[in-house]
């Protein structure tokens, strides 16, 4: 059996189910037997760290939390690592949105709190700190993240437009709800995974990690034993090692873990 010292997963359209629930009290039985065999439980999330405070209240003893897909690391006593964006690419890629992309909805996710023109078109479940300004190039905070709604259903090609003119100072993928996700470059989670091993003194290889979406294919990619879950994208399914026998909306996460771990 692959030595795991760390579960590492995302949330949404894997741990969670469509309507954004969990089974609460099966992940904390599971939580604490997985302590009790020296193994660590991480969140994966492309959300911002007051939204994840809040969706997981109930669950205190999750180890450590990488949010915005990697730009921030943290756990109850510390922030362990953090990668913001330039304030002067911030602005030039919100000219490039305002002039080449057909988007409905943008916003900026900072460290004091989120940040759009409007609330209309905004995922305001995922946001729970949005504070509305006329003028996005004017916000005084640090951003981790920018995300975009676009009009049409092809975000892989809004995710193309922009690493082909961004490459080399972002990092932008398709997140959950039909959205793009951009962060500065070398982030992803995966980069961020890496970071949390390296504080942890293991591994990649010792991490056993779930995902359904493309801001998930790096974290799949470099861990030692992947699971895409069922109702994963195509590129998901094709890059993990294994597949969950259930979807999200069926427990796909917690039943791999009990019957991997026998719990």
């Amino acid at each position: 059996m692959t030595d795991i010292k760390l579960i590492a997963t995302d949330i949404d359209g894997t741990l969670f189910d469509n309507e954004h629930n969990y089974d609460v009290k099966r992940l904390n039985n599971y939580l604490n037997k997985l302590h009790q065999k020296g193994i660590k439980f991480a969140v994966a999330s492309g959300n911002n760290r007051d939204h994840l405070e809040k969706i997981f209240q109930a669950s205190p003893d999750i180890d450590v939390f990488i949010a915005e897909n990697g730009s921030q690391i943290y756990n109850d006593n510390e922030t362990l690592y953090e990668k913001t964006l330039p304030t002067e690419l911030v602005n030039d890629m919100i000219q490039t949105f305002n002039r080449d992309l057909d988007f409905k909805a943008l916003s900026l996710s900072g460290k004091k709190a989120s940040y759009s023109n409007t609330a209309e078109n905004q995922p305001l479940y995922h946001i729970n700190n949005l504070v509305c300004v006329d003028d996005l190039t004017k916000v005084d905070d640090e951003i981790f993240k920018l995300n975009i709604q676009l009009e049409h259903e092809d975000l892989d090609a809004g995710v193309q437009l922009l690493n082909d003119k961004y490459g080399s100072k972002i990092y932008a993928a398709v997140s959950g709800f039909g959205s793009i996700d951009i962060m500065s470059a070398n982030v992803n989670k995966s980069l961020g995974l890496q970071h949390l091993c390296e504080k942890l003194n293991i591994s990649l290889d010792n991490v056993m990690s779930f995902g359904d979406n493309t801001n998930d294919l790096e974290m799949l990619q470099e861990s030692g034993l992947s699971f895409a879950m069922k109702n994963a994208k195509p590129q998901i399914l094709k890059a993990a090692d294994r597949i969950t026998k259930d979807d999200n909306n069926h427990d796909g996460v917690l039943n791999t873990i009990g019957e991997f771990f026998q719990l």
